[in-house]
């Protein structure tokens, strides 16, 4: 499996060096291991990621900006600083009402 996008004890800012791109959704792999993904997402305004029910838990974590997660149809307004957890095997959706950027880390039962 591929690894991260940046070295190991090598101290970085994502909210520094995670930008915006115009109409996109910009994902980085901080680090990949067999039973934790850990990515930083930049999403700018309008866009959407929805994801079908996954057999991992994800932790979610605003770096910078406000989002909507909609979780089993239910939203949720975030802002920066906060953070969340979403069950695995339920239904999400990250919604950018505004710019915002992320850090998730999904968890593997294995």
């Amino acid at each position: 499996m591929e690894k991260g996008e940046f070295g190991e004890s090598i101290t970085f800012n994502l909210a520094d060096i995670l930008e915006f791109n115009s109409n996109a959704i910009v994902v980085k792999n901080i680090s990949v291991q067999n039973n934790c993904i850990i990515q930083a997402f930049a999403f700018d305004f309008g866009k959407v990621l929805s994801h079908n029910e996954s057999p991992f838990i994800r932790f979610i974590h605003i770096i910078e900006g406000k989002a909507e997660v909609v979780i089993n149809g239910n939203s949720t307004f975030m802002r920066r600083g906060d953070s969340i957890i979403i069950p695995a095997f339920t239904p999400c959706s990250f919604e950018a009402n505004h710019k915002f950027k992320m850090l998730c880390a999904t968890i593997k039962n294995e």
